[in-house]
């Protein structure tokens, strides 16, 4: 699969092009564990064939591995300044997999076929 389009430094991922996030450390060292991946959305747009969710998953090993999944509700258009407005969601990682260097998020129907759904990542970073 390609790599997401860029614009604007934000990455975008719809169902058939998945996002591939570099991983960048806390800015803010007090909160750095290293154990925790925190993922911005700054944008969304929903399928008109149906919900969607986000699938987040780490290169661990040869492979990649699912580490969660998440959702925009209620399903509705936004767009969000790069610190204002922005949705964040946080992901454990697992033991076997603490430093990962990117992260890619798909974007699966949960019904329907998904067309025209988009996310706009921000940024993934480990807090």
């Amino acid at each position: 699969m390609a790599a997401a389009q860029d614009r604007d430094n934000d990455v975008r991922a719809n169902v058939d092009t998945p996002a591939r996030v570099a991983i960048a450390s806390s800015r803010d060292p007090s909160r750095r564990t290293d154990g925790r991946l925190v993922i911005t959305v700054t944008g969304f747009t929903p399928s008109e064939n149906g919900p969607v969710e986000a699938v987040v998953l780490i290169p661990c090993g040869a492979e990649e591995r699912e580490i969660g999944r998440f959702g925009i509700f209620p399903q509705q258009s936004f767009r969000a300044g790069r610190n204002a407005n922005a949705q964040r969601f946080g992901f454990a990682l697992p033991n076997a997999c603490k430093a990962p260097s990117r992260v890619t998020i798909r974007i699966e129907p949960s019904s329907g076929d998904g067309s025209g759904a988009e996310l706009v990542i921000g940024s993934a970073e480990l807090e």
